[in-house]
């Protein structure tokens, strides 16, 4: 029974002889194929990095990012805090002053005689503006809290352009001119007008230098 395994190792051999093998051309192939597989990962690794690397970037710029942000919003806090402190001492002030209030607006009666352009100066520096009166209301209100009945009071109006009056403080053109009889003429050089300390409320003009009581008022009350 020798024959038998010989047999068998002819199959085995021919079978593994039959196995074609690798040309030139083919293993050139792989071996082109492999390296380029290794560029890739090298490539992509290489990406990776690049990646990596813009990340931690764009976190740290965040990062920095937030922290002026952050910074940003402690100073507007501290900003609304000192407005929130000026604005209690504004109110403070105007009660030291004695604000007299009236529809949303305060006014205040300054009891020391100046020229109309020392009187506008005084009413900016204590927070106000030189009055404006804007109907019949407004103006007896302000007539009938003003402090001294011997007094004329400088308001807001002016006529520098002849004949037409106008508020200082908005340069609004005044259409509510309650003129005592003797005033409000044109062409007189009287450029700057009052309140009459009687004659219920009623104006004046006079020259700008002229020394009156003055009457400030403001936007804002307490």
């Amino acid at each position: 029974m020798i024959f038998v395994p010989i047999i068998l190792l002819m199959v085995i051999c021919k079978d593994v002889t039959s196995i074609p093998c690798l040309s030139n051309e083919s293993k050139k192939d792989f071996d082109d194929s492999r390296i380029a597989l290794k560029d890739m990962e090298n490539n992509l690794g290489n990406t990776v990095k690049k990646l990596e690397n813009s990340f931690k970037k764009i976190t740290a710029s965040i990062q920095d990012q937030l922290g002026v942000v952050k910074d940003a919003l402690s100073n507007v806090g501290e900003k609304v805090k000192k407005v929130d402190s000026d604005f209690r001492v504004l109110g403070k002030d105007f009660k030291k002053t004695k604000w007299h209030k009236y529809n949303g607006h305060c006014y205040f009666y300054g009891t020391d005689s100046q020229d109309w352009f020392t009187a506008e100066r005084k009413c900016r520096d204590i927070g106000g503006y030189i009055a404006k009166i804007g109907d019949e209301k407004e103006n007896k209100q302000i007539f009938a809290n003003k402090p001294s009945a011997s007094n004329h009071y400088w308001i807001g109006l002016t006529d520098l352009i002849e004949g037409e009056y106008r508020w200082t403080f908005d340069q609004t053109k005044a259409t509510y001119l309650p003129w005592h009889s003797s005033y409000g003429k044109t062409n007189n050089g009287y450029n700057c007008g009052g309140l009459l300390n009687n004659h219920n409320g009623q104006w004046f003009d006079h020259p700008c230098n002229s020394k009156f009581f003055y009457i400030c008022e403001s936007n804002f009350c307490f």
